[in-house]
């Protein structure tokens, strides 16, 4: 019956075609799911028979886009919770890397984050319920080591956070700016290279497991990490109180830099004195 029961193979609805032609089109190929829900794009083989080409988590999981699920400092703390999520958190096929000194704990490969199985696999992790609650909700596509920013990607951008995240995408830490230190109207040329750091920048820190974002303003370029919602920040009688989730990403990111140098502001005492801090990170409205 197991053997059986292996072999099932559900087929997965496409939408209909974008738009009519008076030629006749070729119909997408419909998505495949395997019995564990995840999605197995088919091709041609020699034989004509169809081969299945997901790719599994072996020495292979490092050399493409990855989905990443969490990322810890500890080692032992990221081994036990990789096997959690390979039993309890129904993703049996999860593995772990190591990006930059972190333990990242992530689960398929794909040679492109805009292919169809890559997306539809994204969809399905971050939709996985247990326990009435959504532990992959904020899980994203990160590059492969090495691999640094192809010019601007859309999903990096902040302003396009609140079409994949939804509602809940209201605050993200900014964490560095790239901007001229002084007053001067940056030019084109200074515009194209703080534009170019903060994609370089948002890449790497994907990369090392943080849900990162640039954003293009007018004059400067920002990085963000992570997506907050209102339950993440609430204010009572003037008092606010973080959730243990966003205290966790101002424990990693406690600073907001300026082209990777601290900024010194002065602060006034109570006294009417003035004393020099480091500028903290700090939360910033998720554009509509």
């Amino acid at each position: 019956m197991r053997s059986k029961v292996a072999t099932i193979v559900t087929m997965l609805l496409v939408g209909p075609p974008g738009c009519s032609t008076t030629q006749e089109e070729t119909p997408e190929k419909p998505l495949l799911v395997d019995v564990f829900g995840r999605p197995v794009e088919m091709k041609e083989g020699w034989s004509g028979s169809t081969v299945d080409t997901v790719r599994v988590p072996t020495s292979s999981g490092q050399k493409g886009w990855t989905i990443v699920l969490l990322a810890l400092d500890d080692v032992a703390q990221a081994e036990n919770m990789l096997a959690q999520v390979r039993t309890t958190g129904r993703l049996p096929d999860a593995f772990m890397m190591e990006r930059n000194g972190r333990h990242v704990i992530a689960v398929g490969s794909y040679d492109d984050p805009a292919q169809r199985i890559a997306q539809v696999e994204l969809q399905r992790v971050r939709t996985i319920e247990i326990d009435g609650q959504k532990p992959y909700e904020h899980s994203f596509l990160a590059p492969p080591s090495g691999e640094l920013a192809r010019g601007s990607i859309p999903e990096y951008d902040l302003r396009n956070a609140r079409r994949q995240y939804g509602d809940k995408a209201v605050y993200s830490l900014q964490v560095a700016v790239y901007g001229r230190e002084d007053d001067q109207k940056p030019t084109e040329t200074d515009l194209t290279q703080f534009r170019a750091a903060a994609e370089k920048a948002a890449t790497g820190l994907r990369q090392e497991g943080e849900l990162a974002f640039y954003y293009h303003g007018p004059n400067r370029s920002m990085v963000t990490i992570g997506i907050f919602g209102e339950d993440d920040v609430k204010v009572d009688r003037g008092v606010t109180t973080e959730s243990a989730r966003l205290q966790l990403a101002r424990d990693r990111h406690p600073l907001n830099l300026l082209n990777g140098r601290t900024i010194v502001e002065q602060v006034r005492t109570s006294t009417g004195g003035k004393v020099p801090r480091n500028q903290a990170s700090f939360l910033v409205k998720v554009p509509d």
